[in-house]
């Protein structure tokens, strides 16, 4: 019986998949399935994939037409025969005993998921971040990424738990989705991923500027419908995140585009009673970096003094 399945979606990454299959088939922890799904790639990626799989009996090419990374997970998830699954971004690799140390958590715990940190690696292969969880309640949302992370395949399908296929947040849809339904869940301090900074990749230049076509309340609808209650800590995550999105994506926009937008967040916001009840620099956020203590602190502050617009024509650079 396959163990874990590793999911690695391909898209035109012939430079860089052979890195992230050889750190997979080099692991000390031997019992698992390798899917290699090639999501309509350009390049020579398929025929590097199909090499790998003359090799190594473990490995499995699966060929479509291109997806996009939401549906291929998924379709991946379905066509799995592990008890649990690893995702793996294709322009990725991890450490020799990383499949080793999440099992070791799982078969110490019984658990439905194991989540562990990363590092960030640039260009010149140097780490340039990284980011080590600690067990806490808060923990669990500090990375949204699927990788870093094993879970329980049989709960998600139980669940019906998938990747949401739109232009934003699909992780974090279907992390939030998999929390809703209160699975035990091991933080590890470990670090054994190795994340890339492709700059360009999708998620580093889609979500640059706002657009007519991605809708955050699309999303944010779409996960709080999932919950009976929306407790504080997700409601802190919430705050977070509609922070980040206006940040990340408003910084390109025009400074009347950036306050139309947070009114209409806001008024979503107050419509479903979601404020803010944890102070960013509480205990309760163990584990949280100051960088983003501090970016929700000065925007609140901002907000609640009614200087937000003013900050959004220093900040925003469209026209």
């Amino acid at each position: 019986m396959v163990k874990i399945s590793i999911i690695v979606p391909v898209y035109n990454a012939s430079k860089y998949i052979s890195k992230c299959i050889d750190s997979i088939l080099n692991q000390t922890y031997a019992n698992f399935e390798l899917l290699l799904i090639n999501d309509g790639s350009k390049d020579d990626s398929l025929s590097i994939l199909k090499e790998y799989e003359k090799k190594d009996n473990r490995v499995k090419v699966i060929n479509q037409r291109n997806m996009g990374v939401a549906k291929t997970r998924n379709k991946g998830i379905n066509i799995s025969h592990g008890d649990y699954i690893a995702f793996i971004d294709n322009d990725d690799y991890i450490d020799t005993d990383y499949l080793q140390k999440h099992i070791d958590l799982i078969d110490k715990n019984d658990c439905d998921a194991v989540f562990t940190g990363y590092r960030r690696i640039n260009n010149e292969n140097m780490i340039i971040h990284k980011e080590q969880l600690i067990n806490s309640e808060w923990g669990k949302y500090v990375i949204m990424a699927p990788w870093a992370r094993i879970y329980r395949r049989s709960f998600l399908i139980e669940h019906n738990i998938e990747f949401l296929d739109y232009g934003i947040g699909e992780d974090v849809y279907f992390n939030l989705n998999f929390y809703a339904y209160n699975p035990k869940i091991i933080i590890g301090s470990y670090i054994g991923y190795n994340w890339y900074f492709n700059t360009k990749s999708v998620s580093n230049t889609n979500q640059r500027g706002l657009s007519e076509f991605i809708d955050i309340l699309f999303l944010l609808e779409k996960i709080y419908l999932k919950y009976d209650k929306i407790d504080q800590y997700l409601q802190y995550y919430f705050i977070r995140y509609y922070i980040w999105y206006l940040l990340f994506s408003g910084k390109n926009a025009s400074s009347t585009d950036f306050m139309k937008e947070y009114k209409r967040i806001k008024k979503w916001y107050d419509e479903k009673s979601i404020h803010l009840s944890i102070f960013p620099f509480s205990k309760k956020l163990k584990g949280e970096s100051f960088k983003n203590r501090f970016i929700v602190l000065m925007f609140i502050i901002l907000e609640r003094t009614h200087l937000l617009f003013l900050f959004s024509q220093i900040y925003c650079r469209g026209d």
